[in-house]
């Protein structure tokens, strides 16, 4: 299922001494906000860059990614805080490391590539795919001579 991701997801993962730390920062929330929903449209568009199908209902992303997202939004909305050195913690950072590059393979054109759950209602605009055209296919040769100019 695709399912839209709310600020509270990605509060749930710190303690509830960190939340009020984090809360007690003025405008904190807004920005979680903000930064999750850059996350979830990068997501969506490496998804459908990837070939997937996107779901048509809005930002939603499928559950398999959830945690991706979450630990992506943490992380960036953590980098926010210069000051909150104490919660960038190793496992977060390694957790956004691994949700990138799991994105980042969804993303490419291999053809053994992660693949996304289907959307129930699917968006059918095509993603753009290859987009380096070569000229020609034929074989091409060249000596130290051509490479001088000499030919």
């Amino acid at each position: 299922m695709w399912n839209t991701i709310a600020t509270s997801d990605v509060l749930n993962e710190f303690t509830p001494a960190e939340q009020a730390a984090l809360q007690g920062i003025q405008g904190a929330t807004t920005e979680l906000a903000a930064v999750l929903g850059r996350v979830v449209a990068k997501m969506r568009s490496q998804i459908k860059a990837g070939g997937n199908q996107l779901d048509m209902t809005g930002p939603t992303i499928p559950d398999g990614l959830q945690e991706e997202a979450v630990a992506i939004a943490r992380w960036r909305w953590l980098n926010s805080f210069p000051a909150m050195t104490a919660l960038k913690t190793k496992e977060r950072k390694d957790a956004y490391e691994q949700a990138s590059a799991m994105m980042k393979e969804i993303s490419s054109n291999e053809p053994n590539r992660p693949r996304t759950e289907l959307p129930a209602i699917a968006d059918t605009t095509t993603a753009p795919v290859d987009g380096i055209q070569v000229a020609s296919k034929q074989r091409r040769q060249a000596d130290a001579r051509k490479l001088r100019g000499l030919v």
